[in-house]
């Protein structure tokens, strides 16, 4: 364990909304976080457009936008095709700040940070986060692998047990939570580390699946949504304790969360009203739409392609004809309703030049919808409505993230996730 001067630890709390924890804090819940905000400063955060993990953390890694680092979602398209690719950590196309500590020298843990799958060398050690589908290959260096293999860790949880029940989600949430601590206690004895951090991703699990249970507290599970939290909390209470006297600590979230009154299926919308058609019947992807038929498709959450032609291979909107189906779409789009209370759906919707610049901002979406809190906005291909719920009741929104920052000189200029990095930057007097 690091006991020499100028070090860091970073805890990520995936999803956990700075509302939620200001609440819990003041009602006495959370102790040991608590504590931590009484000698430092709590205070709210945004997070990326699009508001999901993948860009966020991508954000946060690199500090800059997605039109520099090239992440706009879990899914892209491959350029000039239909098909799709899962980007990784090779398709962030700006170093994250751990790589430019570690050439300078400082070695570095990171433990379980979304997007960094496949791992690769770093001065110090790299377990990769969600989604990594091979241990050994989200594991550097080999001995960290050995390792995490003989501890049966987990990286994540399987997701699909909520749609089984409830309670083997729980049980898998607390198994998975003892492997992160086992493994980040073996890590920070065993490393002789400047900085240190780990995501714990099983909040944002218990958010997507329980939310309700949080929110409305007639619920069954309820309390289980808090014992899950208590159980953070301590664990965060023991590494705080076992934290030498000079190392800062900064505590964090991607983005923050709400109940979902319905979800929105763009793609259904943009079919019924022309914009949109596909080939099959059966359509899963936007491998199955028509490109001769459509002018616009969405891709999740709420990201618009213009079908265009040169870009597209079977585009048929002309580059003339760009800006009126950009006004087009975005007109029909401003008018959804709720059909059951009758509230717009829509906050705000972003054209490429309003959110993204740098080199990879070509590929970016040609328009970004936000949505109403509530609201989830879907790319499903399938769906043959707009509106819809299914098993999920908690939906990620974008200005209630949270960052705590405690035995270090507070900045309280910190108003977004792309800014942590440059902070944490200054703390090591690297500005490269």
């Amino acid at each position: 364990m690091r006991k020499a001067s100028q070090s860091l630890v970073v805890i990520g709390l995936d999803g956990t909304p700075y509302s939620f924890l200001k609440k819990e804090i003041e009602a006495g819940n959370l102790p040991n976080i608590a504590d931590l905000t009484s000698g430092g400063h709590l205070g709210r955060i945004d997070s990326e457009i699009p508001t999901i993990s993948s860009v966020a953390w991508a954000s946060f890694m690199t500090g800059v936008n997605p039109g520099t680092h090239g992440i706009y979602g879990f899914t892209d398209r491959k350029p000039g095709t239909y098909e799709l690719y899962f980007p990784n950590y090779n398709d962030i196309k700006v170093k994250p700040f751990w790589d430019t500590l570690s050439s300078e020298g400082r070695r570095c843990c990171v433990i379980n940070v979304p997007s960094t799958y496949p791992a690769r060398a770093l001065n110090g050690i790299l377990v990769s986060g969600f989604v990594a589908p091979n241990l050994e290959r989200a594991s550097y260096p080999r001995e960290a692998y050995e390792y995490l293999n003989s501890i049966d860790y987990r990286v994540d949880v399987d997701a699909s047990k909520a749609r089984e029940s409830l309670d083997l989600l729980l049980e898998d949430l607390h198994l998975t939570l003892d492997k992160r601590r086992q493994a980040m206690l073996h890590f920070w004895e065993n490393e002789d580390w400047d900085f240190f951090m780990c995501v714990f991703t099983g909040t944002d699990r218990l958010h997507h699946f329980m939310w309700k249970h949080y929110e409305e507290s007639a619920f069954a599970y309820a309390s289980e949504f808090m014992r899950y939290y208590k159980r953070i909390d301590e664990l965060v209470g023991e590494f705080v304790n076992l934290l030498p006297d000079s190392t800062s600590l900064f505590m964090l979230s991607d983005h923050g969360f709400c109940l979902i009154k319905s979800e929105v299926y763009l793609n259904n919308f943009l079919r019924e009203i022309g914009l949109l058609s596909f080939k099959s019947d059966n359509p899963r992807s936007i491998a199955d739409i028509d490109p001769s038929k459509t002018k616009v498709y969405c891709m999740d959450p709420g990201r618009l392609y213009v079908n265009l032609k040169g870009r597209e291979p079977g585009g048929i909107v002309d580059q003339s004809d760009y800006k009126k189906v950009i006004e087009e779409v975005t007109e029909a789009i401003s008018q959804l309703k709720d059909p059951q209370s009758g509230q717009s759906i829509v906050d705000h919707i972003y054209t490429r030049v309003d959110l993204y610049e740098g080199p990879c901002a070509d590929k970016s979406p040609d328009l970004v919808v936000s949505a109403v809190n509530g609201y989830d906005l879907k790319g499903f291909m399938d769906r043959n409505s707009s509106f819809g719920t299914t098993h999920l009741t908690g939906m990620h929104t974008f200005n209630d993230a949270f960052l705590l920052q405690s035995k270090c000189d507070i900045n309280t200029e910190i108003k977004s996730i792309r800014q942590v990095a440059g902070s944490i930057k200054n703390i090591f007097n690297v500005n490269s």
